[in-house]
């Protein structure tokens, strides 16, 4: 047996309340220096600490300037030790000055410090109503102590001391009333303290001067020390304080007249004197605002200067809010605390010191002996790092959290660091007699007999320490407490009760008969609720199974070593089923565990929607659950109620059907529902519960009728185990939350309506997260019931005869046990074994689920044709494509993908050929006669074992025998391009098909892309030669007649403007194009086309020639409707010798190029306009010469009348004549003459005549018209 604890560690049989409690007030004396300094540890964080503060009052006094400083840390992090081993230490106190760790740090501020006298003065603020008289009142207390009968200072209002001392001054009279104030004393001489505080013999005069001085004034305060010494001793004790600006100037006058050099005020439970009054908001404003004058003096000045260290537990800021204060209130506050921030240094007592406090005060080994006992203990824990991490705090950390080591464990033993770091945490919140030291050591104390040298104290042990008890410190903590001790008391432990078959009665009256599976089961409960109260503790952060049971290191008992977390999910799934508080999200497998801390009556709201549990409800609720975990989509149920999965199978997708019925029921699922369809499986599914009579055998006969008639090929019936009463109960309640959560909104309001917003909300995240942990039960439950995982005890039904879950109609398929890691990867898997019955043969792509699609078989196909043209059948692999190649060509028997090249030929391809062959034989065909898809389709599927080939992956194989046997494609005896994959028709045919040369296929494909822009593809296969042909005929029959026209048109242009052909000028292209075009357009047979285009040569390159036939309809129309009269003006002229007649030479030498040139050169529709235009230009500047002199007017005739007249027309000056007579031109005149008719254009005249009038500059022009 191991030995128990206390043995080792000296455990005390009791635990006293004021353990480790240390009263800063009362432990000052050298005595009880020493005893602290017995127990107490510096830590290298301490000694930084004792650096500060030493560093903060050697400033003070070398400034001569008040300081101040927060001494930060929670209940129990030592701020009352600190400060009484600072006390000792400005003190001077030989026990603290010979602490090693201290030395440092004293012989650093020695200078500064080792000759100052220091006041040192303790305050325990509890129940003071002011901090006037809190501090002005402690040090009068003090001083009295140290000092009796020595004058005290003035910090007593004194207007009401004086009026009170006139009416004694009445009273008595001058003599007795002076021999009074002086202490009885006549010869002037004064006592002692008189003399060391500077004061003389009280007079009339004196005493009158005093009275009429200020408040403030040396006089005034002498005068009220003498009255307060003499008459009114009672006054120290009654009358009201100055203000504390005032009274820490006199009491620093005073300190410095008793001979210090300052004043350390050491202000313990300051702050929480505060605290305790937050809810008298005036009272708390007016008091925190007063702390800054500890530092900061108004008006006054300070004798020597005082320095202050305040404890501070908490945030006060936060406790103001909590405490109802308004928004204007805490703004206030915090402008003071952002003042007193800049004023006050801050020495943070960091509660990471707790391993080493606990150790030497709590944990050190009563011996060596011991020691090495506790070693071996520690050294033969569980270090499995699922386990030891845990224990070592070493889960979610971050910069804030570090987590522990191993030494620090080793401190602290056989509190775990994931333990000590929880009620670390918990410290600023735990009720002031619970510190963290406390709370271990009362463990200690009530397991002081059991606990041995071997257990580690679970994490769940603590929970009654921090959470029961006093009032919590923080209300919303203190709430949070109170719920969790309900929700434990309420629902937990009534449950673990019941289900451990323990009684309370047994539990109070004799705890060590209760079972341990009860009280490892406590403790994980416990444990969630310490997560719930303390959700930012780091080791209680996201729990789960696991870590659930390494906190709790030794309380899970499991049959198999690390099945421990198993045994808690077990636990926490029954509880959630009447504790919905207890939530779990995230992996099935392992999830997060929560609780919800409530205290809404939520149930009230389920039992308003009771009403809507029925039975089809419940059928529908599985079915959908069902559905989600085989990854069916039930919105893709057809007529038949069959909703269809789809699937990748061996790279290939595929269809699955899902009916769900009660497969008994012939009136619910008729024979049709059975029938697959074709290409499909399909899977009938039963649910797993029936009315009330009615038995699974039911099913099983109706399921051997069906064998028996043998009309089902590719039908799985699934006949699921039937769930117990318990599970069809959470299958209600899941009913009456899936109806509240999961349709329209106003469901949730209309039955929450009765509570109020705040508990609707905190109502519904409890039921939501019910719902969702019921379902995933069900889940788990059902996917037990539909054979894909091992039953748990409780959950089905076992039914005689009822063996088996899966039955296929077909004989030839006996379908194994679903397996899977959930119901939908066991459908994964039956559906596997479905196909692989189906198509044995079927390739086997790899991945398998993920599926060939028709651009990787278009990228295969692209190698086929390409290797189909190589003599040697072998083209090189692009590197991106290698790896499709490999997935789809070796499974698939299309030829052979090495490291760098692709294979094709009869030897590669040698599997396909042969059974294609052999089928069309079979079929009755000639090897050599035209055979349809359809055929070569029926050869593939007639294969056994079966292919199963997806249509566009047959379509392949299909495509890679007509390029190895030559084939070319038809439809309807018209010649096309090799289909897409997957658009191969049925009726398309395969014909036996000549080829072109390499060498002619090569040339016709380069001429007919410059001919006609056709582009195909580059290999030489049937079903490219005749996509190519058909190409070229189209191109070449659309621009036949085009070509045609513009070889005429072109000829009547070299007519009008006198050019002579050569043997590559335009008009020989044009025709040379318009006779090969024409040519093949007619020519049927492809391979004469190809070859015909192969071995035709124009006169111009084919670039030349191209861009004819594609311009030739642009440049004919061009020609066409040009007005080759408009050019006869120059045509005329160019035969001159002028400057007039060059011009004329050199536009027609423009158009006349162009139209000789090629079309590819120059555009000749924008040379005929340009030529027109500038004819025009040309024309135009004859009209603007200089105008010739006026001719003598024309003779009278006999009537007196003139013959002419004179008008001007447009630009051209002109005599018109009016008689009949026609005027007879000289012999010698120029003449010409047109006739117009309704097609001519006028402007023919016009340019004619501009024409001579540029010529002939001072000659007349007469025009005459007739009409006939």
């Amino acid at each position: 047996m191991s030995t128990l604890l206390r043995d080792v560690i000296g455990i005390p049989e009791r635990a006293g309340s004021e353990d480790y409690v240390l009263r800063l007030a009362e432990s000052t004396e050298a005595s009880h220096i020493r005893q602290t300094l017995a127990n107490y540890v510096v830590t290298d964080s301490l000694a930084e600490n004792f650096d500060s503060a030493l560093g903060l009052v050697s400033d003070a006094l070398s400034r001569q300037q008040s300081k101040g400083a927060f001494l930060t840390g929670s209940f129990g992090s030592g701020k009352s030790h600190f400060m009484a081993v600072l006390h000792a230490l400005l003190g001077h106190e030989p026990a603290a000055r010979d602490v090693t760790a201290l030395q440092p740090v004293i012989a650093r501020h020695d200078p500064a410090l080792r000759d100052k006298n220091i006041l040192r003065l303790t305050y325990h603020l509890l129940g003071a109503n002011s901090l006037e008289e809190a501090v002005l009142g402690g040090y009068l207390t003090q001083i009295n102590q140290q000092y009796p009968g020595a004058p005290i200072p003035a910090v007593h209002t004194s207007d009401e001391l004086l009026v009170d001392a006139e009416n004694t001054r009445r009273q008595l009279g001058e003599e007795a009333f002076f021999a009074g104030l002086n202490g009885g004393e006549s010869d002037g001489s004064g006592d002692a303290w008189s003399a060391l505080l500077g004061e003389g013999e009280w007079n009339a005069e004196s005493y009158e001067a005093a009275r009429a001085a200020g408040p403030d004034t040396e006089q005034r305060q002498q005068l009220v020390t003498a009255l307060t010494q003499s008459f009114f001793t009672s006054y120290t004790r009654h009358a009201t304080y100055v203000d504390l600006d005032t009274g820490l100037s006199a009491i620093s006058r005073h300190a410095r007249a008793l001979g210090y050099d300052g004043i350390v005020l050491f202000l313990d439970e300051l702050v929480l004197w505060l605290a305790f009054s937050v809810r008298d908001t005036e009272f708390f404003r007016k008091e925190t605002q007063k702390i800054t004058k500890l530092v900061e003096s108004s008006a006054t000045v300070r004798e020597v200067p005082i320095v202050s260290f305040v404890s501070r537990q908490m945030d006060l800021r936060k406790w103001f809010a909590d405490a109802g204060a308004s928004g204007a209130e805490q703004e206030a506050l915090d402008r003071a605390f952002r003042h007193q921030e800049g004023r006050f240094s801050t020495i943070e007592l960091g509660d990471d010191n707790l391993p080493q406090v606990a150790h030497q005060r709590l944990l050190r080994p009563v011996d060596d002996r011991a020691a090495d006992e506790l070693k071996d203990a520690f050294n033969g824990l569980d270090r499995r790092p699922e386990v030891w991490d845990v224990l070592l705090d070493g889960v979610n950390t971050g910069e804030q959290h570090r987590g522990a080591s191993e030494a620090d464990f080793r401190l602290t033993y056989p509190f775990s660091p994931a333990l000590v770091t929880t009620l670390r945490s918990l410290a600023s919140v735990m009720q002031r007699e619970r510190t963290a030291l406390k709370v271990m050591q009362q463990m200690l104390v009530d397991r002081r007999d059991a606990l041995t040298v071997d257990d580690v104290i679970p994490v769940g042990d603590a929970f009654d320490y921090i959470v029961n008890g006093k009032q919590a410190l923080d209300t919303h903590v203190a709430n949070l407490f109170g719920a969790a001790t309900r929700l434990y008391e309420d629902k937990i432990k009534p449950l673990l009760l019941r289900e451990h078959n323990v009684t309370q009665q047994q539990l109070d009256e004799n705890p060590d008969s209760v079972p341990q599976g009860f009280r490892s089961q406590e403790r994980l409960a416990k444990t969630l609720l310490l997560s719930a109260v303390a959700p930012g503790v780091p080791a209680l952060k996201e729990l789960t199974a696991s870590r659930l049971a390494s906190l709790n290191h030794g309380s899970i008992l499991s049959p198999l070593p690390g099945n421990e977390a198993r045994v808690v999910m077990a636990a926490i799934n029954t509880w959630q089923k009447e504790v919905p508080e207890i939530q779990t999200s995230g992996d099935a497998t392992n999830p997060v565990i929560r609780v919800q801390l409530s205290e809404v009556n939520y149930e009230s709201i389920v039992e308003r929607v009771k009403s809507e549990d029925n039975p089809g409800r419940r059928r529908q609720l599985v079915k959908e659950i069902v559905h989600d975990a085989l990854g069916v989509d039930p919105n893709s149920s057809d007529l038949g109620s069959a909703a269809t999965r789809t699937v990748i199978w061996k790279g290939s997708r595929r269809e699955v059907d899902v009916v769900f019925g009660n497969v008994r029921d012939t009136a619910w699922l008729s024979d049709e529902h059975f029938r697959e369809r074709p290409g499909t499986w399909r899977f009938v599914i039963d649910y797993p519960f029936d009315e009330d009579g009615h038995a699974v055998a039911e099913d099983i006969e109706r399921v051997e009728r069906m064998l028996q008639a043998g009309k089902y090929a590719s039908t799985v019936v699934w006949l699921p185990y039937f769930l117990t009463d318990e599970v069809q109960r959470d299958l209600v309640r899941l009913v009456k939350l899936h109806w509240l959560f999961t349709g329209p909104g106003e469901r949730w309001q209309n039955n929450a309506d009765h509570l109020s917003e705040n508990d609707r909300a905190q109502a519904r995240i409890i039921l939501e997260n019910q719902h969702t942990n019921l379902k995933n039960r069900l889940t788990r439950v059902l996917q037990q019931a539909y054979g894909a995982a091992a039953a748990e005890q409780g959950n089905l039904v076992q039914e005689a005869g009822h063996t088996r879950v899966l039955f296929s109609l077909n004989r030839e398929f006996d379908p194994a046990e679903p397996v899977g890691a959930d119901l939908g990867t066991a459908f994964g898997n039956l559906i596997d074994q479905a196909y692989r019955a189906s198509y044995p043969a079927h390739p086997d792509f790899e991945p398998s689920d993920n599926e060939i699609t028709t651009r990787q078989l278009e990228t295969v196909r692209s190698y086929v044709e390409q290797a189909a043209t190589e003599p040697d059948g072998r083209v090189p692999v692009n590197t991106p494509d290698r790896q499709t190649l490999r997935r789809i060509t070796g499974p698939l028997k299309l030829g052979k993908t090495t490291e760098t090249h692709y294979l094709f030929g009869d030897d590669t391809f040698d599997f396909w050929a042969t059974e294609l062959d052999r089928g069309i034989a079979k079929a009755g065909l000639d090897a050599h006669a035209p055979v349809t898809v359809q055929q070569l389709r029926g050869c593939v599927a007639d294969l056994q074992p079966r292919w199963g080939l997806r249509t566009d992956v047959c379509d392949l194989v299909i495509s890679a025998w007509a390029l190895l046997r030559k084939r070319a494609w038809y439809e309807a005896n018209t010649a096309i391009k090799m289909p897409a994959l997957g658009k191969l028709k049925d009726h398309h045919e395969l014909r036996p098909e000549s080829l072109p040369t390499e060498d002619d296929w090569k040339a016709a494909r380069e001429k007919a892309g410059h001919l006609f822009g056709i582009t195909v593809n580059p290999y030489l296969t049937g079903g490219n030669v005749g996509e190519f042909s058909e190409k070229v005929r189209q191109a070449a029959g659309d621009c036949a007649t085009a070509a045609e026209t513009l070889a005429t048109e072109l000829t009547e242009a070299y007519r009008r403007l006198n050019l002579e052909r050569a043997t590559d000028d335009r008009l020989t292209t044009a025709e040379q194009a318009a006779r090969f075009v024409t040519d093949a357009s007619r020519t049927s047979d492809r391979v004469r086309l190809i070859e015909n285009i192969a071995k035709t040569s124009f006169s111009a390159s084919p670039q030349v020639v191209g861009t004819s036939l594609a311009e030739a309809r642009r440049v004919g129309d061009a020609l066409h409707t040009f007005q080759w009269e408009r050019l006869n003006p120059v045509l005329t002229a160019e035969t001159g010798g002028d400057e007039r007649a060059r011009q004329a030479r050199e536009i027609l030498r423009r158009l006349r190029e162009v139209v000789f040139g090629s079309e590819l050169a120059a555009k000749l529709p924008e040379a005929l306009k340009r030529a027109e235009d500038e004819t025009f230009d040309w024309l135009g500047k004859a009209a603007h010469a200089p105008t010739p002199p006026t001719p003598d007017p024309a003779p009278q005739d006999s009537s007196g009348q003139a013959g002419t007249e004179k008008t001007d027309v447009g630009e051209i000056g002109a005599e018109r004549t009016t008689d009949e007579a026609t005027e007879q031109p000289p012999a010698e005149a120029v003449r010409d003459r047109i006739t117009l008719t309704s097609s001519n254009d006028v402007s023919t005249v016009e340019i004619e005549l501009k024409r001579l009038l540029a010529e002939h500059h001072n000659g007349h022009v007469h025009v005459q018209w007739w009409v006939e």
